[in-house]
């Protein structure tokens, strides 16, 4: 299951950006029907200690001052959407840990972009890239929950990651009764220079890549609008850039037809999108 299964995870700090990806999580339980639990990663805080470097601080204030903004996030979710089950829990120890493990026992992490502070760590920085490299679950990356015009745009390169994405993506446009635009990317440095039968051939074979996405998506909702685009740019991630704007959502492999854990291109496109973007990564679970 992916972003229309039965549980939506969002980790939350009390910022701007972590109340955006809350409100976007929960706009997407209400149109699934999915349950909507969020999560606030806590450390003991170490402000002083003894000469036996036992911490002299109590934590419990601060743990039930974590708690009830917890709770606060909660209850003004719950009020707002009160057709989504809301539930709240306060995980302990650093953020990238307590997100990843958690990851692999849901169906859907999200995150915000940027203020997650001391507790959530900068989200685009060490953190962010653990938790696209390491999730069990796809990880979406909301920058504003305001993006509700626009197609579902998913990245597909014939890659089994980039089908993971399709199916994703064909999920969501039909949830949100949206378009769906399934894109290839042809970059520069794949463009043959001889000319003639072989810049023919890489057209045709790109061509074929975009309409096997295509009719993938097709297959998986019907009556759900598909769209094919040939993209051309510098770089693949330049070419998903572009199309993305304007876009509701972005949806990527976590790698391409590359070896690594964690494509280059995914994490330029998390990193430079202005966009909300969705990571889809293999289930670890059962």
């Amino acid at each position: 299951m992916g972003f229309t299964g039965q549980d939506i995870v969002v980790g939350y700090d009390d910022t701007t950006a972590s109340m955006a990806a809350v409100h976007w999580a929960a706009d997407l339980a209400r149109s699934t029907q999915s349950g909507l639990h969020l999560v606030h990663a806590w450390t003991w805080p170490l402000l002083g200690q003894g000469v036996t470097g036992i911490p002299v601080l109590d934590p419990t204030g601060p743990r039930n001052q974590a708690m009830r903004l917890l709770d606060d996030a909660a209850e003004r979710i719950a009020l707002r959407f009160p057709e989504v089950t809301v539930t709240a829990e306060l995980l302990q120890g650093m953020p990238r840990e307590a997100l990843e493990e958690i990851s692999e026992r849901t169906d859907l992490l999200v995150v915000g972009t940027r203020g997650l502070g001391a507790v959530m760590g900068t989200l685009l920085g060490s953190v962010s890239r653990g938790i696209l490299h390491d999730a069990g679950c796809p990880v979406a990356v909301i920058r504003s929950d305001q993006h509700r015009a626009g197609p579902v745009l998913a990245a597909y390169d014939g890659s089994e990651a980039a089908g993971e994405a399709v199916d994703e993506a064909a999920d969501l446009a039909a949830a949100w009764a949206a378009v769906l635009r399934v894109i290839h990317v042809r970059s520069g440095s794949h463009a043959p220079s001889s000319g003639g039968a072989e810049v023919w051939r890489a057209g045709s074979r790109s061509r074929g890549v975009l309409e096997e996405g295509a009719a993938r998506a097709a297959a998986r909702h019907e009556g759900l609008e598909v769209q094919a685009r040939m993209i051309e740019d510098r770089t693949v991630a330049e070419g998903m850039l572009s199309a993305a704007t304007g876009a509701r959502m972005l949806v990527i492999g976590h790698r391409g037809l590359s070896r690594g854990a964690f494509g280059s291109t995914a994490h330029a496109v998390v990193l430079h999108a202005t966009g909300n973007v969705a990571v889809v990564r293999p289930a670890k679970r059962e």
